[in-house]
């Protein structure tokens, strides 16, 4: 087995993967052997086939910056390694450099590329060990209750859908405000903006991609709430699907025929185009976009040390011995005080599967969400600004003004 590490970005960004490298990078200081380095590839397993790798060396003021930095730092891909060719190439570049360790940073798709890498290593006869730090958006990764990146999309979409909620209540007019936030086949995001009332008002309705998304239903929850207060702000993830299986950024009456598989997500425009075609009174859609994965500056405090925790952890996992495992992270019983422990599960524990959210924290109605999901999400996204109540706020409104056409 060799002495060095190598260190990979894989997937899409977070807010926090950059904690991750730099708890890599403060533990190889530390416990390496003399003469031993770690190196990192740009583009994760791209740079490895292609030779781009090189050494870390940076000075605690360049780690300490790097930890504060958005999205990733060293590059990421979402390339899949197929052929013979890509094995050999990856296989070449691990016996130049003397790599004995591999630790990938990913979500869903990397836990089982690095199943998949570590077997191929094995039957090679390469000695070298794989590990997965996890990172996700949209906390989809099997057997851990969390995972770094998560908790901070959480908070700045917690935050955003306050700010806006505010707005929406500025004016006496009748509106309605549709925000389209990440999860494509999860509704733990979106159920995090019921914290939005910890500071402010909860979102009216909160759609989750675990229940079928019905555009004629949607239309009527919406009525409902205009009906009773004037105004209306609702959450859809972009993974929500309609009884046909089909996301909504499938529609082409919408899309105009572009092919679906280009760009996930998108359904702002669908949105939109539905509401208006029933109600006449002002209408708000609005994407919160890539900001969700690469908002670092109100990055949660709790997901920022457990990223670099992790980082710290698959360090000494590697040094003796483990390979084949992702870390995770679970938590104690429930009504005890939040405190993480990190361990680890074997890949074939996480790889090929998704985590979903439990049908405990989903309203019976399709369009809220359990006050007991707030035990959850409350102590990963961290303390909240301070808002002030205010008399704009009104959840009832007088007489009959129907918004409908």
């Amino acid at each position: 087995m060799g002495r060095n590490i190598l260190y990979l970005q894989s997937g899409g960004p977070t807010a926090v993967i950059n904690a991750t490298a730099c708890g890599v990078i403060r533990a190889c200081r530390a416990l390496l052997p003399d003469g031993a380095a770690l190196y990192a590839a740009r583009h994760g397993i791209l740079g490895v086939i292609r030779g781009d790798v090189f050494k870390i060396e940076m000075n605690e003021g360049e780690i300490r910056r790097l930890s504060r930095t958005p999205s990733m730092g060293f590059g990421s891909t979402r390339y899949e390694l197929e052929s013979d060719e890509d094995y050999r190439k990856v296989e070449e570049t691990i016996a130049r450099l003397d790599i004995g360790h591999i630790l990938i940073n990913g979500g869903n798709g990397s836990a089982a590329a690095a199943m998949r890498l570590q077997k191929r290593l094995d039957a090679d006869g390469c000695g070298c060990g794989v590990l997965l730090i996890p990172k996700t958006v949209d906390n989809d990764l099997a057997a851990t209750d969390h995972a770094p990146g998560f908790p901070s999309a959480a908070r700045h979409v917690v935050i955003t859908v306050s700010e806006l909620i505010r707005d929406l209540w500025s004016y006496e007019t009748d509106l309605i405000m549709a925000v389209e936030v990440m999860g494509r086949n999860t509704g733990f995001l979106a159920a995090a903006t019921l914290a939005a009332g910890k500071i402010g008002q909860a979102p009216d309705l909160i759609y989750v991609p675990e229940r079928v998304f019905d555009p004629e239903q949607f239309v009527r929850d919406v009525k409902a709430v205009m009906d009773r207060k004037g105004k209306c702000f609702a959450v859809v993830p972009e993974g929500v699907k309609t009884a046909a299986g089909k996301y909504l950024f499938e529609d082409t009456t919408v899309n105009k025929g572009k092919d679906p598989s280009i760009n996930m997500g998108g359904i702002t425009g669908y949105l939109s185009s539905l509401l208006r075609a029933h109600f006449s009174c002002k209408i708000r859609c609005i994407d919160l976009g890539l900001m969700q994965r690469c908002a670092a500056h109100d990055a949660s405090p709790v997901d920022r040390a457990e990223a670099e925790a992790l980082g710290r952890m698959a360090v000494e996992l590697a040094l003796s011995g483990h390979r084949e495992e992702m870390l995770c992270i679970r938590r104690g019983n429930a009504g005890e005080e939040y405190a993480p422990v990190f361990t680890t599960v074997p890949l074939a524990e996480t790889a090929g599967l998704s985590a979903t959210l439990p049908g405990a924290y989903i309203g019976d109605d399709g369009h809220s969400v359990s006050e007991t999901y707030l035990d959850y999400i409350l102590p990963l996204i961290g303390e909240l600004p301070e808002m002030a109540d205010t008399a704009a706020y009104d959840d009832t409104r007088e007489g009959e003004q129907d918004g409908m056409l």
